[in-house]
């Protein structure tokens, strides 16, 4: 039997870059400390939630969605927008859940929940003025052995 390994992180990354809201292009484990850099970083696991006896899993894969933008000390407007354009990203997020269309993990896996893990948060600031904020997801899906996507 022959065993095609699908780059579930190339595929992730690929379907991500359709969502029209990103500020910048999107880049892999790499957030710059430019102002609209965003990222996608996989949190190392891939976890398998469940074994059935014919080899079958439930498993999950957990990411998070990053970004750099100009911050500022003020009263002025800028935080409020940045957190407007991170929470536009989680409505996308959530409206592909809706829709079903999850990014491709292969023939024998069948993706079927994306949930959104939190609110965004800042998780750095750099003295240029520029913040990193970041938001966690986490896709479920189902492994079947020998390629039995869509038997019952």
């Amino acid at each position: 039997m022959i065993y095609i390994t699908i780059n579930k992180d190339l595929n992730l990354f690929n379907w991500l870059k359709t969502n029209p809201l990103l500020t910048d292009t999107l880049k892999f484990d790499f957030l710059g400390a430019d102002n609209n850099s965003c990222s996608i970083s996989p949190i190392p696991e891939d976890t398998t939630i469940k074994t059935y006896i014919d080899g079958t899993k439930v498993k999950q894969y957990s990411f998070a969605l990053q970004s750099s933008f100009s911050v500022s000390e003020n009263t002025d407007m800028i935080n409020i927008e940045n957190m407007k354009v991170l929470r536009s990203w989680q409505d996308w997020l959530s409206e592909q859940n809706g829709i079903k269309n999850f990014p491709d993990f292969g023939e024998n896996c069948e993706i079927y929940k994306l949930e959104v893990l939190s609110n965004p948060q800042m998780s750095q600031f750099f003295e240029n003025g520029i913040a990193t904020y970041q938001f966690f997801l986490r896709l479920e899906y189902i492994e079947y052995k020998n390629n039995r996507k869509g038997e019952k």
